[in-house]
């Protein structure tokens, strides 16, 4: 068969080099627009190529859906299975989700970044497969080294997450896994909660880029009950 005429790729292309990194920020939102200036200049700095990505927006009545994500059936399929979630949190996930799908369209590995993230140095270079990349975090900033294992998130013993999804790097092949994922159990938490550390592998390139310090009034998650988000493990997973 020759693929050529029917204008299909069914191979994986296994590409390494990062094609940009994608700034989910909200276009009309004050706090948004103030952390996203302050997150574009960080990837100018760093000499990182990069695309402002518009978010789905869940700070009004119903949640918005962007420019890029309208008449996209893939939405259609993706449910809500944990009701206790704020419109903020859904809105969150499902920007996460459309790059996600994004990465797998392109068939090339991207950098995700949340607007209040900052850039310190470029990432070209997507060397672990079937991995997501976590770039750091603002507890990481007065910490000389890391661990060999990235500090998670905990939620008890056994569920260990992604401390915070505010910068990371995927290639096609666990984005794939990640979308079957969402697909299967649909959205059932938090986004960061979604991340699992059991079921996706989650490694670190040292301190790339942090995330900005957030209060509950410097924020776009609505309503979202931080006193009742679990804790941070960094111990290498010794118990």
């Amino acid at each position: 068969m020759n693929l050529q005429n029917y204008n299909l790729n069914l191979f994986h292309s296994y590409n390494r080099r990062i094609e940009k990194a994608y700034i989910i920020a909200l276009p009309r939102h004050p706090l948004s627009q103030k952390h996203l200036k302050e997150c574009i200049q960080s990837c100018e700095n760093a000499e990182q190529p990069y695309e402002v990505w518009e978010a789905f927006d869940g700070t009004v009545a119903e949640i918005q859906v962007p420019q890029q994500c309208q008449n996209n059936d893939f939405f259609k399929v993706i449910k809500v299975t944990d009701h206790w979630l704020t419109r903020t949190e859904v809105a969150c996930a499902l920007s996460h989700i459309s790059l996600w799908l994004h990465c797998l369209v392109i068939d090339k590995p991207i950098i995700i970044l949340e607007h209040d993230a900052i850039m310190l140095q470029r990432l070209d270079i997507h060397d672990c497969f079937n991995s997501i990349i976590w770039l750091g975090s603002k507890e990481l900033l007065q910490q000389k080294e890391m661990e060999p294992i990235p500090p998670h998130g905990c939620a008890g013993h056994n569920y260990h997450y992604i401390l915070r999804a505010h910068a990371y790097a995927i290639d096609p092949i666990v984005a794939k896994n990640l979308l079957a994922h969402v697909i299967q159990m649909g959205i059932c938490a938090p986004l960061d909660l979604m991340l699992r550390a059991d079921l996706f592998n989650i490694v670190h390139k040292g301190l790339v880029a942090f995330d900005l310090n957030e209060s509950k009034f410097d924020t776009t998650m609505k309503n979202r009950n931080n006193e009742t988000r679990p804790t941070i493990r960094n111990d290498n997973l010794q118990f």
